[in-house]
C-alpha cells in the first residue's frame, strides 16, 4: 500500500515539474524566431570575409596539398594559426573538394545555431525559463554575432564550447562540462586558462571548506583534468611538427598593444556597455554556481590588458563571452519581473523586447554597413593586388606585404613574406621585432614587388610603422610604383612597388 502512494505521489511531483505543453510549445518557438532572427542577421553581413580567415584557408590547403604544415610552398614549418581544430577541418574539407574558407563560415554558422539552442535547453535549467528566453534574444539579435559566425574565424566555435561548458558545470556534470571545454585549447590559444579558470572557481570552494571534498575533487578532475589532457596532446603534436611550445599569435600579441584598448573596443562598440552594466545587476542577484557565468568574462578582460588584437572589429576577442554577459543579464530581468503580476510582467517584458530590437536593429544596421563596406574596400584592394601579381610578376616570385591573409591565397602560388612576421618561422627566435628590423628582412630576400598599405590613393601614406620603415631602408631606391590597388571610398590602398629591372 505504501509503495503505491510513494509511486503514485512521485508522478504527481513529475508530473508538476515538468513544463506544460502550451508552455514547451512557446519554448520552441521563441527559439525558433531567434535561429530566423540570428540567420537573417547573417545574411545581413554575407559579405564579410575577414583577411585572417584567409591565412587559416592557406595553410589547411597546403596541407591537404601534402605540402605540410607551412604557409608558403616549399618553405619552413610555421604555425601562424591560433584554431588548429578549425585548420584540420579545413584541411579535411580541402580533400573533399570544398573551399576552406566557405567550409569554416558554414561551421561558424552551425555553431551560432547550436550555440542558441544551448542556451535554450541548458540555460533554462541553470537559470529558468525567463532569464533564458531573455538570453537567447539578447545572443540571436546580436549582429557582431552573426558578422562572425560568417566571418571564416573560429569565434562560434568558442562561443559554443565555452557557453556549454560553464552551463554544464552550473549544473554539476562534471564529465560534460570538462568535454566541453576540452575543445578549447583547439580554437584558441588562451583556451586552456579560460577552461581552468571555471574549473577552480566551480569546485575550489568545495573542496577547500565544502562539505562533500571527495566528491569536488572527482569533479575538478573531470572539469579540469579532460582540457589538460586536451592541451597536452596538443603541445605534443605542436612540438614534434614545430619543434615550440607557443604559436606565432601568442609571441607577436602578447604585451604589444595598449593597456585597454581591447576592453574599451568591445564597450565602445554595438551594446557592450548596456549588457556588462545589466550582468552586473544579474551577478549581485545569481546564486551559487550562477556566479559561474562571469568567471570568463574576468579572464578575457584580465587576458585583454596589453594584448594587440589585430582582428578586433566588433569585439571579436570578446564575442564568445556574450552569451554568458546575456544568461546574466537575463538573470538581472528575471529578478525584476519576479515580482509583478502576470500581466505587467508581460507588458514589461515585451517593452524590454522592443527596446532591444530597436538596438540591434542599430546595431545590425552598423554591421550591414560594415560589411558592405569591407567587401567594397581592404578586400576589392587586396583582390586588384593579388591580380595585378598574376599579371606582371613570374610565378614562383617572392612579394611582401603586412595583411598577409586574401593576397598571398590569391596570388598564385607565389612566395609571400609577411612584414608583420606573425607567419614567419623566425619569430619563435626573435620575439617581435622593431619595424626597421622587420623592414630590412624583407628586402633582404631581394622581392620581386614590394605591397605596402597607403591610407590615401594619390599619395604614399602609411599605415604600419613596418610599411613606413620599407621606404625609408636604402635599398627600397630598386623599386618603382608600379601599380595602386585603390579601395573604394575608403583609407586602405595597397601601393605595389616593383624592382626595377637593369
Amino acid at each position: 500500500m505504501s509503495t503505491t502512494v510513494s509511486g503514485r505521489l512521485h508522478r504527481d511531483r513529475t508530473a508538476a515539474a515538468a513544463p506544460a505543453p502550451r508552455r514547451d510549445a512557446l519554448g520552441w518557438a521563441w527559439l525558433a524566431l531567434c535561429a530566423l532572427g540570428f540567420l537573417g542577421l547573417c545574411l545581413l553581413a554575407r559579405r564579410f570575409v575577414t583577411d585572417d580567415s584567409w591565412i587559416t584557408a592557406r595553410y589547411a590547403e597546403n596541407l591537404a596539398r601534402g605540402d605540410g604544415f607551412v604557409w608558403k610552398p616549399e618553405g619552413p614549418r610555421v604555425e601562424g594559426f591560433s584554431n588548429p581544430l578549425l585548420l584540420a577541418l579545413e584541411a579535411v574539407g580541402t580533400l573533399a573538394g570544398v573551399a576552406s574558407v566557405d567550409l569554416a563560415r558554414a561551421i561558424g554558422v552551425a555553431c551560432g545555431l547550436a550555440l542558441l539552442l544551448v542556451i535554450h535547453r541548458l540555460g533554462r535549467e541553470a537559470i529558468g525559463v525567463v532569464g533564458a528566453r531573455v538570453a537567447l534574444a539578447v545572443t540571436a539579435f546580436y549582429a557582431p554575432v552573426a558578422l562572425w559566425a560568417v566571418g571564416g574565424l573560429e569565434t562560434l566555435p568558442v562561443a559554443l564550447a565555452l557557453t556549454a561548458g560553464v552551463l554544464l558545470a552550473c549544473l554539476r556534470r562534471a564529465g560534460r562540462a570538462g568535454a566541453a571545454v576540452a575543445a578549447l585549447p583547439w580554437l584558441r590559444p588562451e583556451g586552456l586558462v579560460v577552461a581552468l579558470a571555471v574549473a577552480i572557481a566551480a569546485e575550489g570552494p568545495g573542496l577547500v571548506r565544502g562539505p562533500d571534498r571527495r566528491g569536488a575533487a572527482r569533479r575538478l578532475a573531470a572539469v579540469a583534468g579532460l582540457p589538460v589532457l586536451s592541451q597536452a596532446a596538443l603541445e605534443a603534436l605542436r612540438l614534434g611538427v614545430y619543434g615550440h611550445w607557443l604559436p606565432n599569435s601568442v609571441l607577436y600579441k602578447a604585451g604589444t598593444g595598449a593597456p585597454l584598448d581591447v576592453l574599451e573596443r568591445f564597450l565602445r562598440q554595438g551594446n557592450g556597455k548596456f549588457l556588462l552594466v545589466v550582468a552586473a545587476c544579474g551577478l549581485l542577484v545569481a546564486r551559487g554556481r550562477q556566479r559561474l557565468l562571469a568567471v570568463p568574462f574576468l579572464v578575457y578582460a584580465a587576458g585583454s590588458i596589453g594584448v594587440l588584437d589585430s582582428v578586433n572589429s566588433f569585439s571579436r576577442f570578446f564575442l564568445p563571452v556574450w552569451p554568458l554577459l546575456a544568461l546574466l543579464a537575463g538573470l538581472a530581468v528575471a529578478a525584476v519581473l519576479r515580482p509583478l503580476p502576470a500581466r505587467p510582467a508581460l507588458l514589461a517584458t515585451a517593452l524590454l523586447g522592443l527596446a532591444w530590437a530597436h538596438s540591434a536593429f542599430e546595431t545590425g544596421s552598423d554591421v550591414h554597413r560594415f560589411a558592405d563596406r569591407y567587401a567594397a574596400c581592404p578586400q576589392a584592394a587586396r583582390l586588384d593586388a593579388a591580380a595585378w601579381l598574376r599579371a606582371n610578376t613570374p610565378p614562383g616570385s617572392a612579394f611582401t606585404i603586412s595583411d598577409a591573409g586574401l593576397v598571398p591565397a590569391q596570388a598564385g602560388g607565389r612566395r609571400a613574406f609577411d612584414q608583420l612576421g606573425l607567419n614567419e618561422a623566425m619569430i619563435q627566435r626573435t620575439g617581435p621585432l622593431p619595424a626597421w628590423r622587420r623592414a630590412s628582412l624583407a628586402l633582404a630576400a631581394r622581392p620581386e614587388a614590394l605591397l605596402l598599405l597607403s591610407r590615401d590613393p594619390e599619395r604614399f601614406s602609411p599605415k604600419y610603422a613596418v610599411d613606413s620603415a620599407v621606404t625609408k631602408d636604402p635599398r627600397f631606391r630598386a623599386y618603382r610604383l608600379a601599380h595602386v590597388a585603390r579601395g573604394e571610398g575608403c583609407r586602405y590602398h595597397l601601393f605595389v612597388y616593383q624592382r626595377a629591372r637593369p
